[in-house]
Formats: structure tokens, C-alpha cells, sequence
């Protein structure tokens, strides 16, 4: 089955911009939940995307929405010294699969 697109719009003021950071965020949080669900592979970009997004919310102060707050609190887990292994983001979403 073939993903539909997400759909981008040109927002012109940044209050605008934030809010469809965080629309997107969440259709591909969504996305992300539902192939681990199917037990399909996740794409380390959309991770990425993911957790790109949550720190731009947060730096501005707005908050995040619930399954992307939950995903940035699995990938900064309680574990230091995992930071710097390989496929940590991958084990920080266990929890979600």
C-alpha cells in the first residue's frame, strides 16, 4: 500500500509556520506509529524529521504534540553512555513498536 503525500503549505508568518511544524509533526508521528504497529521498516529521515521538529517546537516554547512529546522522551532516554552508540534512536523507539 502507497503512502499519500503530505501536504506542505507556503504559511507566511512564523506563529502560522510553528503550527504546521507541528500538524506535520504529528501526521508523520502518526505515520511512524502505524508502520511499527504493521511491523514495517522505519525510515531513520522520518526519525530524524521527528526529532527535528519537537527541538524547533521546543526551542520556541510551544508544545509538543503528544505522540511527538513521547517519542522525543523515548530517544532522550535515561542512559548516557548510549548517546554515543550506533542505532540508539532505534533502540529509544522500541517502546513504541
Amino acid at each position: 500500500m502507497s503512502e499519500s503525500p503530505i501536504t506542505v503549505a507556503i504559511i507566511p508568518d512564523p506563529t502560522s509556520r510553528l503550527a504546521e511544524v507541528s500538524r506535520l509533526a504529528t501526521l508523520l508521528a502518526d505515520r511512524v506509529l502505524d508502520a511499527q504497529i504493521m511491523k514495517r521498516p522505519v525510515r531513520d529521515d522520518d526519525i530524524r524529521s521527528l526529532l527535528d521538529a519537537g527541538l524547533l517546537l521546543k526551542e520556541h516554547g510551544k508544545e509538543l504534540p503528544s505522540l511527538l512529546g513521547q517519542i522525543m522522551l523515548a530517544a532522550e532516554g535515561p542512559e548516557p553512555e548510549a548517546a554515543a552508540e550506533p542505532g540508539r534512536l532505534a533502540r529509544a523507539l522500541r517502546p513504541f513498536q
